[in-house]
């Protein structure tokens, strides 16, 4: 069990979350859960070679930097994580097995194969509970959220047709408004729009909007970028096209 003294206990936990444009008034809200690599120095590389912090097994790449960039141009507040989804996944339930995950794919992850309910708990105080409470401040009087994240191309060996993804559990004007402009403005750009794919959120579980989207009754959905899109010339469209229909979509909220 790691043991932690108050004061390093309150660093870590604000170091665990970033918020942007906090005081703007636009109706929308940015999440990026997995824009962040890190894992609090106590836990040093989770047992794991430190090259597996450096893949979409850590973090979504690519998202911290398209969050940032569309937070300014919309004028809108975001909140960004920082600690690795390794060491725990805010976008998870607190009782999913990927929470806290024992193993990429098959490569053990040492420190989390056998996590007793006390680490657990102080792991949720670094990593979720300063999160939510980011959250809950920022999210007030919003009448949106949108949340930020990238897929990998290739999953578990099936190639996934998809560039940007608009994933929805729950519909809206809101949302049926943001995928009529990406298929009309990403298309004429040569980039295929997803309709809940890469995948559906209709049937997984995912924390984030659950509980700051739909428990409040807001529009909400995950956007979902082909993380092969970043580094390339494709990249530069990214911001300008999603602000453009976001704004657009806004109109209905």
């Amino acid at each position: 069990m790691m043991r932690l003294d108050t004061s390093t206990l309150a660093q870590l936990a604000a170091a665990s979350v970033e918020v942007l444009r906090e005081d703007e008034i636009s109706p929308l809200m940015l999440l990026c859960e997995h824009a962040g690599a890190q894992v609090p120095a106590p836990w040093g590389s989770l047992g794991l070679d430190p090259a597996f912090l450096t893949t979409h097994y850590a973090w979504d790449p690519g998202v911290d930097g398209l969050t940032r960039d569309l937070s300014a141009r919309l004028a809108a507040p975001a909140v960004l994580t920082r600690y690795s989804r390794i060491f725990t996944d805010y976008n998870r339930f607190a009782d999913d097995w990927d929470h806290m995950r024992p193993d990429l794919g098959g490569i053990p992850v040492p420190a989390n194969l056998a996590i007793c309910p006390e680490e657990r708990s102080l792991r949720r105080a670094i990593a979720v509970d300063p999160v939510d409470r980011a959250i809950r401040r920022v999210l007030n009087g919003r009448r949106a959220v949108v949340s930020v994240h990238s897929f990998t191309p290739v999953m578990a060996g099936d190639r996934r047709p998809v560039d940007i993804g608009v994933l929805w559990r729950e519909d809206s004007p809101f949302i049926r408004a943001a995928l009529a402009g990406l298929q009309a403005r990403g298309t004429a750009l040569g980039l295929r729009i997803g309709d809940n794919a890469p995948y559906d959120w209709r049937k997984v579980e995912a924390y984030s909007l659950d509980a700051h989207g739909l428990r409040r009754g807001l529009p909400c959905f995950y956007l979902e970028i082909n993380n092969a899109l970043f580094g390339t010339p494709a990249e530069a469209a990214l911001g300008p096209l999603l602000a453009a229909v976001l704004n657009a979509a806004l109109e209905t909220v």
